[in-house]
C-alpha cells in the first residue's frame, strides 16, 4: 500500500499557503468574448437590422451556410419598446463609470439598416441539422455563449466601433459599451473582425491537424504550434490532443511548459504531461520539480520585497515558475511518487530559510492575495 509523502505535502502545504484566497462573489455577471463567441458558435454572420424587431438580414456569412439575404429571427434580441440607439446610451469610461438609469443595460433600438455581428447555433431539431434555405425565420437559434445568453453573443456596430455587453466591475451589471478585450484592445470594427477570422482560420486549422493520423510527428509539431498559439479554445484541445498522442508528443509539451502562451491554462497543460508520459508521469514530474528547485535556489536571494508584483503578470518567469512548482507537487502528491519526498523536503526547507518567502512570525508565507485554488 503507497503511502502519503509526508514531507512532500508538507511542501505543496507552504506553496498553497503563498496562494491568496479570492472569495467567491455571487455579483459576477456575463460578459461576452470574442473568441469565446467565434469558437462555439455554429454560424457567424454579419446582418443589418430590419424594420422588425429580432429579424436581421444576413449582408456576410462567415461560418455556416447561411447566405447573404437570408433572414434570420432571433427573438432575443429584441430591444423593449423604451429602448434608445446605441448614440444615446451614456458615455463609461471604465471601472469608475455608472448609468444610474440602467439605459446601457438594455439591448439598444439601431436605426434599420444599422449592422451586427451574431454568434449563433442552429438549434437541432430531432437530432438533425435542417438543410439551409432563403427563409430561414423557422429555424431556431442559441448564443454561441455558453453562459449569458444571446446579449453576449453579438456585436453591435456603430460610428465604426464594436459595442458588446460585459461586466466592467464585480458587482456590477452587464453593460453595453466600446468592446475591447484581450487580445484585441481597440474596438474598430476592423480589427474585431480581422480577429474573428484569425480564430476561424485556428479552428480550421486545428480541425485538419486532429485528422491526420498516418504521420504522428508531424501532427504533434502542428499540435504543439497550435497550442502555443494567442487563441486559448484551441491551446487546450490541442494540448488535451497532445496528451493522448503519448511520449512522442512530450518534447512539444515541455516546449508549452518552458514557455506558455499568455493566457494559458495551467491544469490542462499539466494533465497533458501526465496523460503522455503515462507509466513515466512521476519520474518526468520529479525531474521538473528538481528543475524548479534549482530555479528557486538561484532566484531566491535575487528577490526583491517587491517580487510578489511578478505573479499578477502572467508569462513572467517568476509566475510561471511559481504556478508550476504548485502544480507540480499536486500531481506528485497524488501519485505518492516516493523518490520526490527528499527533493520536496529540499524545497521546503529552502522556501522557509528565505524571509522574503516565509517568515515564521506570520503564520504563513507571503500571500499574492489575487487566486484560489482550493
Amino acid at each position: 500500500m503507497r503511502r502519503r509523502l509526508e514531507g512532500l505535502s508538507l511542501v505543496g502545504f507552504l506553496i498553497l499557503l503563498a496562494i491568496g484566497a479570492i472569495p467567491v462573489d455571487a455579483g459576477i455577471r456575463p460578459s461576452f468574448s470574442l473568441d469565446h463567441c467565434s469558437w462555439n458558435a455554429t454560424h457567424i454572420v454579419l446582418v443589418q437590422t430590419t424594420p422588425k424587431d429580432g429579424v436581421f438580414s444576413v449582408v456576410e456569412s462567415w461560418k455556416a451556410d447561411l447566405k447573404p439575404g437570408d433572414s434570420p429571427e432571433v427573438p432575443k434580441l429584441k430591444p423593449n419598446k423604451d429602448a434608445v440607439p446605441i448614440s444615446s446610451y451614456p458615455k463609461l469610461q471604465g471601472f469608475d463609470s455608472q448609468d444610474t438609469q440602467g439605459i446601457s443595460e438594455q439591448i439598444p433600438r439601431q436605426p434599420v439598416g444599422s449592422r451586427m455581428i451574431l454568434f449563433l447555433k442552429k438549434k437541432e431539431e430531432g437530432g438533425a441539422a435542417s438543410p439551409s434555405a432563403v427563409n430561414t425565420t423557422g429555424t431556431q437559434w442559441e448564443p454561441a455563449s455558453t453562459w449569458g445568453g444571446m446579449k453576449v453573443s453579438a456585436l453591435w456596430i456603430d460610428g465604426g466601433k464594436g459595442f458588446c455587453f460585459r461586466q466592467w466591475e464585480n458587482p456590477g451589471p452587464s453593460a453595453l459599451s466600446e468592446c475591447w478585450q484581450f487580445p484585441v484592445i481597440i474596438s474598430d470594427v476592423a480589427v474585431l473582425t480581422a480577429r474573428i477570422q484569425r480564430v476561424l482560420q485556428v479552428q480550421k486549422y486545428l480541425g485538419e491537424t486532429m485528422a491526420m493520423r498516418n504521420n504522428p510527428e508531424v501532427r504533434a509539431d502542428r499540435l504543439g504550434h497550435i497550442a502555443l498559439g494567442d487563441v486559448w479554445e484551441a491551446q487546450r484541445e490541442a494540448l488535451d490532443a497532445l496528451g493522448k498522442s503519448g511520449t512522442i508528443a512530450l518534447p512539444e509539451i515541455l516546449q508549452v511548459m518552458d514557455e506558455p502562451p499568455v493566457p494559458y491554462d495551467d491544469t490542462v497543460l499539466i494533465r497533458a504531461f501526465v496523460e503522455a508520459a503515462g507509466k513515466d508521469s512521476g519520474k518526468l514530474l520529479h525531474a521538473r520539480l528538481q528543475q524548479d528547485l534549482i530555479y528557486w535556489k538561484a532566484v531566491g536571494p535575487t528577490l526583491t520585497p517587491h517580487w510578489l508584483d511578478q505573479l499578477a503578470e502572467p508569462g513572467a518567469s517568476l509566475f510561471v515558475k511559481f504556478d508550476e512548482a504548485e502544480l507540480l507537487i499536486r500531481e506528485l502528491d497524488q501519485e505518492h511518487y516516493a523518490p520526490a519526498a527528499q527533493t520536496a523536503a529540499e524545497l521546503r526547507d529552502f522556501w522557509v530559510s528565505q524571509p522574503l518567502l516565509y517568515d515564521p512570525k506570520w503564520g504563513r508565507a507571503r500571500s499574492p492575495q489575487w487566486r484560489n485554488r482550493s
